[in-house]
């Protein structure tokens, strides 16, 4: 078993043997040469698993931020609301300091402080910041409506003209 392998928790290794498992008696049962153990399939499936798992711990969480009650206790209304949030993924960019701001995002921590370095030696004196996306927010468009344009009350005129301003 691989160092890897000792990493993943019991539950999800157990499911993902399960799962190859039936994927590979599906392919002998198709007629389909059968396949031997494949550790890539697998560890594919490990991952898969792995995600979801981590994709619904972060659903309950926000959930649990958005209405300030234990997931259990929503509604499927509620779940549904807070799976269809929009997403961003995380980013890192560059900054340096005094200088016009970046517009590139880096996908990952090591290629920003990478860059950030290759900045610095290029311009001696500049100090360049990795900075991380830490949270996004995100409005609606505002409706734009018509509106009824009325003809002046011709009292309503007069009365504003006589209002004693000397201007």
């Amino acid at each position: 078993m691989s160092a890897d392998a000792q990493t993943i928790p019991h539950d999800i290794l157990k499911t993902a043997n399960m799962l190859g498992a039936d994927i590979r008696h599906h392919i002998a049962v198709s007629n389909v040469e059968l396949i031997e153990h494949d550790p890539v399939l697998d560890a594919m499936i490990v991952k898969a698993l792995h995600s979801e798992r981590k994709r619904s711990a972060s659903v309950a969480r926000d959930a649990t931020m958005m209405t300030g009650a234990p997931i259990q206790e929503m509604g499927d209304e509620v779940a549904a609301a807070v799976l269809s949030q929009p997403k961003a993924v995380k980013f890192w960019m560059i900054y340096g300091v005094g200088q016009r701001g970046s517009t590139y995002q880096h996908r990952s921590k090591a290629s920003a402080q990478e860059e950030a370095k290759r900045l610095a030696s290029l311009h001696p004196g500049i100090a360049f910041v990795v900075l991380a996306a830490v949270d996004a927010y995100l409005t609606d468009v505002p409706v734009v409506q018509r509106i009824k344009i009325t003809k002046p009350d011709p009292a309503a005129y007069e009365r504003d003209r006589d209002d004693s301003i000397p201007f």
